[in-house]
């Protein structure tokens, strides 16, 4: 019995499987059309004005409105042309179904039984296991298990049939799906069939969606720019809105042909009757050809029921294909537009930099030509640099932004970030426009700083090179190192020496411890001639750099020269005699008035009782 239910299941399903109606082809060809009308009317209601001008808004109302005509008129065409279908096929294939479902009903029914009887069975079976004992009880369970086994099997196949049976009517014909089919897409659009047939059926976009492109038109390169993609994308929509609107014309005249095809027949058919001789005094034939008329009149009116509302859809179709162009063709003109403004800004800025590089380049030749000192040389080359970087920025700036409140906003954040994050950077950046001052440090200056004295070889934007220097006080010497300061120092307390501007000059001093006896005045005389003997030798260059100090902070100043004088220490008076000496050649200066001296004291006897102990040089500044 079960192998019958399969096999009975399995006949249905290949029956129901058979191949499809003489007039499905056109049912799916209006489904098809419907799907591709509502597609493209989503297309079209999600376009915006966003890229072209404020007066493009009239080309969407319009392209949305005929849209929802389009919409309209196709589902009153494909409305009427499912009642065709189920007028013309109602009593087609009728026999089929019937025994497809007599079939199913007989199956259903030998299930039915054979679940009762099982069912009686186990209640039989569970009354008598509740009596047995023993094998027979144990008998009576494998039983009741079998016969559940058999019963669940039985009640699969029964929900099988009902599933067959569940997937529709077999008599219902193609119209009667269709129709449903056409109720089903008309839910996914119940905007358009909100409203009376003509009037508006989306809502006006508002003004607001053309202001940011009338902003752009006086915005940098990056909003032009994508004003300018924006405008592209826009024109690629509408080509694929116009292309979707060729499509379904297409569409809907192929399937107005028959109709109009069906309509000329009927014509056709109306005109020959009418053409037939007049019958005999017999009322018979003229009772027949009025319910001919009747009948040719009835299809007439169901025909054009579905080909007027197709005609109307490809007139809506031309209309909404015509303002789709239009808008198409006001966008590409402002694309063009658009695109010559972004050529010319982009000429500006690149003209702009132009200007500046010229301006750098003839600023460097300048340099070279006129100036001749090389720190002087190295100082305008950092502000050429930095006056250049910035004009470019600017020119970028300028060229790039459009937004210059937000912008604004923004770089005060940023400033105020950067300034805590770089603060050292920023301070030696400022502490170098004070050491390259008209008072400031030059390479080659002697200075001290945080008690490191060298020679300066390099002055950077952010950092202070030194050539390191040892010594004893009076004879220093390199050591071999490079000391790097950072600018900044410049602002901190450690005191920072270096020489005046213009001068390459120190003081050093030679103390004589004197005898109390001795004449203090002929000892000043005769190691005061010493002193300046070797002084002498060298006095033209202090005095040119003495010169050029009264020059260059314009104020008089005393003419550095030796100077005696007596004081009086723990050890007893003491002669001290304080002279300059040239930086680079000091070591060679207090060498030789180290010989004159000693010369001088060995040579002369009162000099040499006024003499206590051995002459002693050292640094005039204890630093």
């Amino acid at each position: 019995m079960l192998i019958l239910v399969v096999s009975v299941c399995l006949s249905f399903s290949g029956g129901w499987a058979a191949p499809p109606k003489p007039a499905q082809s056109e049912s799916d060809a209006v489904v098809h059309h419907l799907n591709a009308l509502i597609t493209w009317y989503r297309h079209v209601i999600t376009l915006n004005v966003e890229a072209g001008q404020p007066g493009d808004l009239l080309y969407l109302e319009n392209a949305r409105r005929l849209a929802a005509q389009a919409v309209q008129f196709a589902f009153q065409s494909a409305s009427a042309q499912a009642a065709l279908l189920a007028g013309g096929n109602g009593n087609s294939n009728s026999e089929t179904p019937t025994a497809q479902q007599q079939s199913l009903a007989n199956s259903a029914a030998n299930i039915d039984k054979q679940i009762t009887l099982l069912q009686a069975q186990l209640q039989a079976i569970e009354t008598e296991i509740k009596r047995a004992t023993g094998k027979k009880r144990d008998q009576l369970v494998a039983q009741r298990d079998a016969l559940q086994g058999e019963l669940g099997l039985y009640k699969e196949a029964q929900d099988s049939l009902r599933q067959i049976a569940g997937l529709g009517n077999p008599n219902e014909t193609s119209g009667g799906e269709l129709a449903t089919q056409i109720n089903q897409l008309k839910q996914s659009v119940p905007e358009v069939f909100g409203a009376g047939l003509g009037q508006k059926t989306t809502a006006v976009p508002t003004a607001s969606a053309v202001a940011p492109q009338t902003a752009a038109k006086n915005s940098g390169l990056i909003s032009e720019t994508s004003a300018l993609f924006t405008q592209l994308q826009a024109i690629h929509q509408i080509d694929q809105a116009i292309a979707g609107t060729v499509r379904l014309r297409e569409g809907a005249q192929k399937l107005a042909m028959p109709l109009r095809a069906s309509l000329r027949g009927l014509i056709q058919q109306g005109k020959q009757l009418a053409n037939q001789p007049p019958p005999a005094s017999n009322a018979a034939p003229v009772a027949t050809t009025q319910q001919t008329f009747s009948e040719l009149t009835a299809e007439f009116k169901k025909e054009a029921a579905a080909a007027v509302p197709l005609s109307q859809e490809i007139v809506v179709l031309d209309q909404c294909h015509s303002e789709l162009v239009d808008w198409r063709d006001s966008i590409a003109l402002e694309y063009g537009r658009a695109l010559r403004r972004l050529l010319l800004r982009v000429a500006a800025v690149l003209i702009a930099l132009a200007f500046v590089f010229f301006l750098s380049r003839l600023w460097h030749r300048a340099t070279l030509r006129y100036i001749h000192d090389a720190r002087r040389r190295r100082q305008l080359s950092v502000i050429r640099r930095v006056v250049i970087g910035f004009m470019m920025v600017v020119v970028i700036v300028v060229g790039f932004i459009s937004e210059f409140t937000s912008l604004a906003t923004f770089a005060g954040l940023i400033t105020a970030g950067i300034a805590v994050a770089l603060q050292s950077v920023i301070l030696s950046i400022a502490a170098y426009f004070f050491l390259v001052g008209r008072y400031g440090v030059r390479v080659g200056d002697r200075v001290t700083v945080s008690g490191v004295t060298g020679d300066v070889i390099e002055i950077g934007l952010v950092r202070l090179y030194l050539m390191e220097l040892s010594g004893t006080g009076i004879d220093l010497y390199p050591t071999g190192r490079v000391v790097v300061f950072s600018n900044a120092v410049m602002f901190q307390t450690a005191p920072f020496f270096k020489q005046l501007p213009g001068t390459a000059y120190a003081w050093h001093e030679i103390a004589v411890n004197v005898a109390p006896q001795a004449d203090l005045a002929a000892l000043e005389r005769k190691l005061m001639d010493v002193v300046n003997s070797v002084y002498s030798q060298y006095r033209q260059t202090i005095d040119h750099q003495h010169a050029l100090v009264e020059r260059l902070l314009d104020t008089s100043m005393p003419e550095p020269v030796p100077i005696g004088k007596v004081q009086f220490t723990d050890k007893g008076p003491e002669f001290v005699v304080r002279y300059p000496v040239v930086i680079h050649k000091a070591a060679d200066i207090d060498d030789e008035l180290t010989r004159k001296l000693l010369q001088a004291i060995e040579q002369d006897a009162e000099l040499k009782a006024a003499v206590s102990a051995s002459p002693q040089l050292r640094a005039a500044i204890k630093a």
